[in-house]
């Protein structure tokens, strides 16, 4: 609920501020009362960007088995407390998206692109909202200045129709190509495209297309799906994913985990599901994002998985002791700050939308020309070394028409791309040996949602008792909309 509240009040002085005083935010001379929409589009491209890398590491990876925790286990083994973090982050950057799409419908500062580019960044911001945790303030969110700080929680159903109508708008105006560079800048504060506009359009349909894939169960999706694939606007290649370079010029603009502490970073080992997957395969992105175990002097080659979902005693002793598990590859992960790319969306997940496209009978094509792409754009993007007209041709990623081969390469490229990988496999049930640990705690269940921050129960209890109905309980077990 607070969260309304810092809303309105950033609308009135235009920009969020770090501080959580908000009185000092009140009463600080210094507090421009007005910023460009140049210099948010730079806050709001860094920030989702990257809390989407942020989130793959140190949740959506987990909770999709790419890697396993053998410290804190607590998220590996559902012991979900509610999310305030990821809450607050999001509902706390959305006031500076308003801003932006304001400004750029009005008078002097009018700019078709600004729009649109503001439209596809609140599309995605609250697509992850409602991913997470299912119907959550939408269309009241922002209306603090209307004086309604206990906005009504939306269903599912009318957040993501709403998401893709306005996503369709912004390919419209993107389409138009108004520059958005300005005096004094470069890029018009796009630290994404560099104010390309094709680029952006090119990202927007890429996005319609993962949100049409993502409620196909629940609409008509074919239709819209051909149309964006005629267009030929869509992420084809990897210089064109959506994805942010750390520059690393100081802590603070580098990759967060290679300013942490070592032990942070240990926590998080390859997973015993991965393991299985890539050695199966002969995938080499195994050395990609892996390394040996410590303790492999008579096997300098030997990589071992844990189990994902072990308690505290049974991970930390699991074969043996921490050095006889895999650790994430340290050079690449910590050791440098500039290396890991903040991605939101990568051209391999659009192949593989449109092999299962074209799979479903929603589009016409060659669904093994689009998987195969999509396995060589992800190898292409780890830089690994492949043979992979040889690795297509293996039993099991041979295409074979199965839904399953096309997720489960689908979920080996969502490797760091926020919750994609945990998103598949609560809408398809796949790749299958995603399992729940031994010692889970949530009956043998995979989780599919978060539960809602502690302060809406308190500061916007009747819209929250309303949505906590309509969902059936405030439970990590209650699906959404498009997975039921």
């Amino acid at each position: 609920m607070k969260n309304y509240i810092i809303a309105s009040i950033l609308v009135l002085i235009s920009i969020v501020s770090c501080t959580k005083d908000f009185e000092e935010i009140n009463i600080n001379p210094n507090q421009p009362e007005e910023v460009n929409s140049d210099l948010l589009l730079s806050t709001v491209i860094s920030t989702v960007a990257n809390r989407a890398v942020q989130s793959g590491w140190d949740r959506g990876n987990i909770v999709g088995q790419l890697t396993a925790k053998i410290n804190f286990t607590g998220f590996d083994r559902y012991q979900w407390d509610a999310e305030s973090d990821l809450w607050e982050e999001y509902y706390g950057i959305l006031p500076e998206i308003d801003i932006i799409l304001k400004k750029s419908t009005e008078g002097e500062t009018k700019n078709t692109t600004y729009e649109g580019i503001a439209l596809v960044l609140r599309s995605y911001v609250f697509s992850i909202l409602t991913d997470n945790w299912g119907n959550i303030p939408f269309t009241e969110a922002l209306q603090g200045l209307e004086g309604n700080f206990t906005p009504k929680y939306d269903n599912q159903e009318v957040i993501y129709k709403a998401i893709l109508k306005d996503l369709k708008k912004a390919s419209e105006l993107l389409v138009i190509g108004e520059t958005i560079r300005i005096a004094g800048t470069l890029n018009g504060g796009d630290v994404l495209y560099e104010g390309d506009t094709e680029k952006w359009l090119k990202f927007t349909n890429s996005l319609r297309l993962r949100y049409l894939l993502r409620v196909s169960n629940k609409m008509d999706v074919s239709s819209e799906m051909k149309e964006i694939l005629d267009s030929d606007m869509f992420i084809t290649t990897n210089s064109d994913n959506a994805v942010v370079t750390y520059p690393a010029t100081t802590q603070t603009d580098s990759w967060p985990i290679s300013t942490g502490r070592v032990g942070s970073f240990d926590e998080h080992r390859l997973s015993q599901t991965s393991e299985t997957i890539l050695k199966r395969f002969n995938d080499n992105r195994l050395f990609s994002w892996f390394q040996p175990t410590d303790n492999s002097e008579d096997d300098p080659n030997l990589y071992v998985g844990l189990t994902n979902g072990l308690s505290e005693d049974n991970a930390s002793t699991f074969n043996g002791g921490a050095k006889n598990v895999s650790r994430l590859r340290e050079s690449f992960f910590y050791k440098s700050p500039n290396s890991v790319k903040a991605a939101i969306l990568q051209a391999a997940e659009v192949q593989f939308i449109l092999a299962e496209a074209v799979q479903q009978g929603w589009i016409a094509g060659d669904a093994k020309t689009f998987y195969e792409e999509g396995v060589r754009l992800s190898f292409a993007y780890w830089k690994t070394s492949q043979d992979v007209n040889a690795y297509l041709q293996q039993p099991g990623v041979l295409y074979d028409g199965e839904l399953e081969t096309i997720i489960t390469q689908k979920w080996l490229a969502s490797f760091l791309v926020g919750f994609e990988g945990w998103y598949d496999f609560r809408r398809t049930g796949f790749p299958s040996i995603i399992v729940p640990g031994p010692d889970n705690v949530n009956s043998n269940q995979v989780p599919v949602r978060f539960l809602y921050p502690d302060s809406e129960q308190t500061l916007n209890s009747q819209s929250y008792e309303q949505a906590v109905l309509e969902i059936g309980g405030n439970t990590i077990n209650a699906k959404g909309w498009w997975e039921n």
